[in-house]
Protein backbone atom coordinates (compact mmCIF):
# COMPACT_ATOMS: atom_id res chain seq x y z
CA UNK A 1 0.00 0.00 0.00
CA UNK A 2 2.79 2.35 0.94
CA UNK A 3 4.60 1.47 -2.26
CA UNK A 4 1.54 2.38 -4.32
CA UNK A 5 1.23 5.73 -2.57
CA UNK A 6 4.90 6.36 -3.12
CA UNK A 7 4.54 5.58 -6.83
CA UNK A 8 1.55 7.95 -7.09
CA UNK A 9 3.48 10.74 -5.38
CA UNK A 10 6.43 10.23 -7.67
CA UNK A 11 4.13 10.19 -10.72
CA UNK A 12 2.50 13.47 -9.61
CA UNK A 13 5.91 15.05 -9.08
CA UNK A 14 7.09 13.98 -12.51
CA UNK A 15 3.89 15.14 -14.21
CA UNK A 16 3.14 18.18 -12.03
CA UNK A 17 3.04 20.54 -15.02
CA UNK A 18 0.57 18.28 -16.81
CA UNK A 19 -1.77 18.28 -13.81
CA UNK A 20 -1.62 22.09 -13.61
CA UNK A 21 -2.43 22.40 -17.32
CA UNK A 22 -5.35 19.97 -16.98
CA UNK A 23 -6.69 21.89 -13.96
CA UNK A 24 -6.48 25.21 -15.85
CA UNK A 25 -8.18 23.68 -18.91
CA UNK A 26 -10.94 22.30 -16.71
CA UNK A 27 -11.46 25.75 -15.17
CA UNK A 28 -11.48 27.44 -18.58
CA UNK A 29 -14.00 24.90 -19.82
CA UNK A 30 -16.32 25.71 -16.94
CA UNK A 31 -15.97 29.46 -17.62
CA UNK A 32 -16.64 28.86 -21.32
CA UNK A 33 -19.82 26.92 -20.57
CA UNK A 34 -21.07 29.70 -18.26
CA UNK A 35 -20.31 32.38 -20.85
CA UNK A 36 -22.04 30.36 -23.54
CA UNK A 37 -25.26 30.17 -21.55
CA UNK A 38 -25.06 33.86 -20.61
CA UNK A 39 -24.63 34.81 -24.28
CA UNK A 40 -27.45 32.46 -25.23
CA UNK A 41 -29.79 34.13 -22.72
CA UNK A 42 -28.76 37.61 -23.95
CA UNK A 43 -29.25 36.53 -27.55
CA UNK A 44 -32.76 35.29 -26.78
CA UNK A 45 -33.51 38.55 -24.94
CA UNK A 46 -32.20 40.58 -27.90
CA UNK A 47 -34.32 38.58 -30.34
CA UNK A 48 -37.34 39.14 -28.12
CA UNK A 49 -36.63 42.91 -27.97
CA UNK A 50 -36.21 43.11 -31.75
CA UNK A 51 -39.50 41.29 -32.23
CA UNK A 52 -41.30 43.76 -29.93
CA UNK A 53 -39.68 46.71 -31.71
CA UNK A 54 -40.80 45.39 -35.10
CA UNK A 55 -44.32 45.07 -33.72
CA UNK A 56 -44.18 48.66 -32.44
CA UNK A 57 -42.91 49.92 -35.80
CA UNK A 58 -45.73 48.10 -37.60
CA UNK A 59 -48.29 49.73 -35.28
CA UNK A 60 -46.64 53.13 -35.79
CA UNK A 61 -46.82 52.91 -39.59
CA UNK A 62 -50.49 51.91 -39.28
CA UNK A 63 -50.98 55.09 -37.19
CA UNK A 64 -51.85 53.09 -34.07
CA UNK A 65 -49.67 55.33 -31.94
CA UNK A 66 -51.06 54.29 -28.55
CA UNK A 67 -50.34 50.64 -29.34
CA UNK A 68 -46.89 51.58 -30.61
CA UNK A 69 -45.99 53.35 -27.35
CA UNK A 70 -47.05 50.24 -25.41
CA UNK A 71 -44.82 48.03 -27.57
CA UNK A 72 -41.86 50.37 -27.20
CA UNK A 73 -42.40 50.46 -23.43
CA UNK A 74 -42.30 46.65 -23.35
CA UNK A 75 -39.06 46.70 -25.32
CA UNK A 76 -37.58 49.19 -22.86
CA UNK A 77 -38.55 46.98 -19.94
CA UNK A 78 -36.39 44.25 -21.46
CA UNK A 79 -33.64 46.55 -22.72
CA UNK A 80 -33.70 49.91 -20.82
CA UNK A 81 -30.69 51.20 -22.76
CA UNK A 82 -31.95 50.39 -26.25
CA UNK A 83 -31.49 53.61 -28.27
CA UNK A 84 -33.97 52.51 -30.97
CA UNK A 85 -36.74 51.95 -28.42
CA UNK A 86 -36.22 55.40 -26.84
CA UNK A 87 -36.08 57.15 -30.22
CA UNK A 88 -39.14 55.36 -31.63
CA UNK A 89 -41.03 55.98 -28.40
CA UNK A 90 -40.31 59.69 -28.90
CA UNK A 91 -41.75 59.54 -32.44
CA UNK A 92 -44.95 57.84 -31.26
CA UNK A 93 -45.41 60.28 -28.37
CA UNK A 94 -44.83 63.20 -30.75
CA UNK A 95 -47.67 61.95 -32.94
CA UNK A 96 -49.89 61.74 -29.85
CA UNK A 97 -48.98 65.38 -29.09
CA UNK A 98 -47.42 64.34 -25.77
CA UNK A 99 -44.55 66.65 -26.52
CA UNK A 100 -42.84 66.83 -23.11
CA UNK A 101 -42.67 63.04 -22.91
CA UNK A 102 -41.46 62.90 -26.51
CA UNK A 103 -38.62 65.31 -25.72
CA UNK A 104 -37.65 63.16 -22.74
CA UNK A 105 -37.48 60.03 -24.93
CA UNK A 106 -35.35 61.79 -27.56
CA UNK A 107 -33.08 63.12 -24.83
CA UNK A 108 -32.60 59.60 -23.42
CA UNK A 109 -31.76 58.29 -26.89
CA UNK A 110 -29.20 61.07 -27.41
CA UNK A 111 -27.52 60.33 -24.06
CA UNK A 112 -27.33 56.57 -24.69
CA UNK A 113 -26.13 56.78 -28.29
CA UNK A 114 -22.51 57.26 -29.33
CA UNK A 115 -23.50 57.89 -32.95
CA UNK A 116 -23.40 61.64 -33.76
CA UNK A 117 -25.95 61.29 -36.58
CA UNK A 118 -28.48 59.73 -34.22
CA UNK A 119 -27.74 62.39 -31.61
CA UNK A 120 -28.28 65.08 -34.25
CA UNK A 121 -31.66 63.57 -35.20
CA UNK A 122 -32.67 63.47 -31.52
CA UNK A 123 -31.97 67.19 -31.05
CA UNK A 124 -33.67 67.98 -34.36
CA UNK A 125 -36.83 66.26 -33.11
CA UNK A 126 -36.52 67.97 -29.72
CA UNK A 127 -36.40 71.26 -31.62
CA UNK A 128 -39.54 70.29 -33.56
CA UNK A 129 -41.36 69.51 -30.30
CA UNK A 130 -40.41 72.90 -28.84
CA UNK A 131 -41.42 74.58 -32.10
CA UNK A 132 -44.83 72.92 -31.94
CA UNK A 133 -45.19 74.27 -28.38
CA UNK A 134 -44.33 77.75 -29.74
CA UNK A 135 -41.22 77.87 -27.54
CA UNK A 136 -39.09 79.48 -30.22
CA UNK A 137 -35.91 80.13 -28.22
CA UNK A 138 -35.72 76.55 -26.86
CA UNK A 139 -36.46 75.29 -30.35
CA UNK A 140 -33.63 77.33 -31.87
CA UNK A 141 -31.22 76.12 -29.18
CA UNK A 142 -32.03 72.47 -29.96
CA UNK A 143 -31.59 73.06 -33.72
CA UNK A 144 -28.20 74.69 -33.11
CA UNK A 145 -27.07 71.65 -31.09
CA UNK A 146 -28.25 69.39 -33.92
CA UNK A 147 -26.29 71.44 -36.48
CA UNK A 148 -23.10 71.19 -34.41
CA UNK A 149 -23.43 67.40 -34.61
CA UNK A 150 -24.38 67.37 -38.28
CA UNK A 151 -23.61 70.72 -39.99
CA UNK A 152 -24.78 69.51 -43.43
CA UNK A 153 -28.43 68.86 -42.55
CA UNK A 154 -30.50 71.25 -44.70
CA UNK A 155 -33.76 70.54 -42.85
CA UNK A 156 -32.26 71.64 -39.54
CA UNK A 157 -30.89 74.82 -41.13
CA UNK A 158 -34.33 75.67 -42.54
CA UNK A 159 -36.13 74.99 -39.25
CA UNK A 160 -33.56 77.05 -37.33
CA UNK A 161 -34.17 79.93 -39.74
CA UNK A 162 -37.93 79.63 -39.08
CA UNK A 163 -37.44 79.58 -35.31
CA UNK A 164 -35.16 82.65 -35.43
CA UNK A 165 -37.74 84.41 -37.61
CA UNK A 166 -40.43 83.72 -34.97
CA UNK A 167 -38.15 85.06 -32.21
CA UNK A 168 -37.55 88.24 -34.22
CA UNK A 169 -41.27 88.65 -34.93
CA UNK A 170 -42.20 88.23 -31.25
CA UNK A 171 -39.54 90.74 -30.22
CA UNK A 172 -40.91 93.26 -32.74
CA UNK A 173 -44.50 92.73 -31.58
CA UNK A 174 -43.50 93.12 -27.92
CA UNK A 175 -41.69 96.34 -28.80
CA UNK A 176 -44.81 97.68 -30.55
CA UNK A 177 -46.98 96.70 -27.58
CA UNK A 178 -44.70 98.56 -25.19
CA UNK A 179 -44.77 101.59 -27.48
CA UNK A 180 -48.60 101.46 -27.65
CA UNK A 181 -48.78 101.28 -23.85
CA UNK A 182 -46.54 104.32 -23.54
CA UNK A 183 -48.68 106.23 -26.07
CA UNK A 184 -51.83 105.22 -24.18
CA UNK A 185 -50.31 106.50 -20.94
CA UNK A 186 -49.43 109.80 -22.61
CA UNK A 187 -52.97 110.13 -23.95
CA UNK A 188 -54.38 109.36 -20.50
CA UNK A 189 -52.24 112.07 -18.97
CA UNK A 190 -53.37 114.57 -21.62
CA UNK A 191 -57.02 113.68 -21.01
CA UNK A 192 -56.52 114.02 -17.27
CA UNK A 193 -55.01 117.50 -17.75
CA UNK A 194 -57.94 118.52 -19.99
CA UNK A 195 -60.46 117.25 -17.45
CA UNK A 196 -58.59 119.04 -14.67
CA UNK A 197 -58.69 122.33 -16.62
CA UNK A 198 -62.44 121.93 -17.21
CA UNK A 199 -63.02 121.27 -13.50
CA UNK A 200 -60.92 124.31 -12.61
CA UNK A 201 -63.01 126.49 -14.95
CA UNK A 202 -66.24 125.19 -13.39
CA UNK A 203 -64.95 126.02 -9.95
CA UNK A 204 -63.99 129.53 -11.12
CA UNK A 205 -67.44 130.08 -12.61
CA UNK A 206 -69.06 129.00 -9.38
CA UNK A 207 -66.92 131.42 -7.43
CA UNK A 208 -67.84 134.34 -9.76
CA UNK A 209 -71.59 133.69 -9.56
CA UNK A 210 -73.54 135.63 -6.88
CA UNK A 211 -74.92 133.65 -4.00
CA UNK A 212 -78.69 134.07 -3.96
CA UNK A 213 -78.88 132.84 -0.42
CA UNK A 214 -76.85 135.78 0.77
Amino acid sequence: MQNKLQHIKEFIKKHKTLFIVLTVLKLLLKIGIVLYFVCKVNDVAAQSTNKILRQGNKEYYNQKYNNATESYSKALQKEPKDVRAHFNQGDALFQLNELDKAKESYSNAAKLSTNTNIQAKCFYNIGNAFYKQEKWEESAKAYKTSLKLNPKDADVKYNLMMALSKIKKDASENKDKKKDKKDDKKDDKKDQKKDQKKDDKKDQNKQNQPDDKQ
